[in-house]
């Protein structure tokens, strides 16, 4: 019999690769449904054949009013939630719940126990237990005693563990990239060694990121202009749209980098746009889950990988091993970084390969979906 499980979402991230992950444990005799305020997520699911059902999750908690409204009718969504999820498990016999964000982890959790069906929290990489308000966050950790809990980095279970969690009760599981399924073959290896030795026209810094703030960009910006006396060959490419699009095109031109600044908007194709990048910045702060996708993604493609300091991305990125670690919003430290790189050649293939072979010892997609089957089995 498969294992039945109902993902709850109302998050607006794409969750790329968690759906990545949820496949493959689809052929592990896992069975998905998903209930979600989100549209687009209720798209891909159903592009998987699995069943998805749109529901009310409670308001967006990004102000107080709306706060306020999600506390008052909290007790008659849960009451409703209650009904449902009971004729959930009559008709389809669900064995267990993952919730992904906050609103569900205290909508969900309380009448699933009392229906006896097991919950899983997935904890996201940039959720800031900090800056929650006060009184929902005495509701999230009242919730917690009664959930499993996972975690993508140690970074989020210290956070917990210094909040007052029990820190037994979570699992670490790291995120996982797909190994290049050619990397073995002899005409891609003899492609490696061209490409090795191809002197490029531009040394190219890429990133991938939401636009949508501006002062983070801004910061890569300066480090871009700081670097050309040294670099004159120099081009960033950002992947990635957002709100600040425009103003940010507008402030590359009045830095007077225009023609070296590309924003090539969202690409599916992402492999072949790291292999045109020299180095890679990891520059989300916080980062996201996908986040962590895509700096892993880099390192299996040999890139050394510049990103910030205590984010959360010190699982991945070892200090003088795969690449360094640098203040947020210090430009100079940035351009330094990016300039030594261009200047020792073997620093970078050191970095890069030293990258590879950490994506394949710890953080495969393979390793990542083990870990996930047996956290939910168990």
């Amino acid at each position: 019999m498969p294992i039945k499980i109902l993902i709850i979402n109302s998050s607006a991230d794409k969750q790329c690769l968690l759906l990545r992950t949820l496949k493959e444990l689809g052929q592990k005799n896992f069975s998905f449904r998903l209930w979600s305020s989100r549209a687009d997520l209720i798209g891909q699911f159903k592009k998987n054949c699995w069943p998805a059902k749109k529901v009310f999750l409670g308001p967006n908690l990004k102000n107080k009013p709306r706060l306020a409204l999600f506390t008052v009718s909290l007790l008659l969504i849960q009451i409703g939630y209650l009904a449902a999820l009971a004729r959930l498990k009559i008709k389809h016999q669900v064995d267990l719940i993952i919730c992904l964000n906050f609103n569900e982890k205290i909508i969900i959790t309380a009448p699933a126990k009392l229906l006896g069906i097991k919950t899983v929290w997935l904890e996201a990489p940039d959720l800031n237990y900090r800056q929650m308000d006060k009184f929902l966050f005495h509701f999230y950790k009242i919730n917690y005693q009664l959930a499993e809990i996972i975690a993508f980095n140690h970074c989020a279970k210290t956070q917990l563990a210094s909040l007052g969690f029990d820190d037994k009760k979570i699992y670490i599981i790291s995120p996982g990239a797909k190994p290049n399924p050619y990397q073995e073959n002899i005409f891609n290896k003899l492609a490696v060694q061209s490409q090795a030795n191809f002197h490029r026209q531009y040394f190219t810094v890429g990133l991938i990121t939401e636009l949508s703030q501006k002062q983070k960009i801004e910061t890569i910006f300066q480090a871009i202009k700081n670097c050309l006396p040294v670099i004159p060959n120099l081009q960033l490419i950002i992947i990635g749209e957002g709100r600040e699009r425009k103003n940010l095109l507008w402030l590359s031109k009045k830095m007077g980098i225009e023609n070296l600044v590309w924003l090539v908007g969202k690409q599916e194709q992402l492999k072949k746009w790291l292999d045109s990048f020299d180095v890679f910045l990891a520059w989300n702060d916080p980062p996201k889950l996908d986040d962590y996708g895509h700096v892993l993604e880099a390192m299996a493609g040999g890139l050394p990988i510049l990103g910030p300091r205590n984010v959360g991305l010190e699982d991945l990125i070892v200090e003088n091993k795969t690449g360094s670690l640098i203040e947020v919003d210090n430009n100079e430290m940035l351009a330094r970084h990016i300039i030594k790189l261009h200047q020792d050649k073997r620093l970078r293939l050191y970095l890069g390969k030293n990258g590879q072979e950490r994506v394949n010892q710890f953080f495969t997609l393979n390793k990542m979906v083990a870990k996930m089957e047996q956290v939910l089995r168990n």
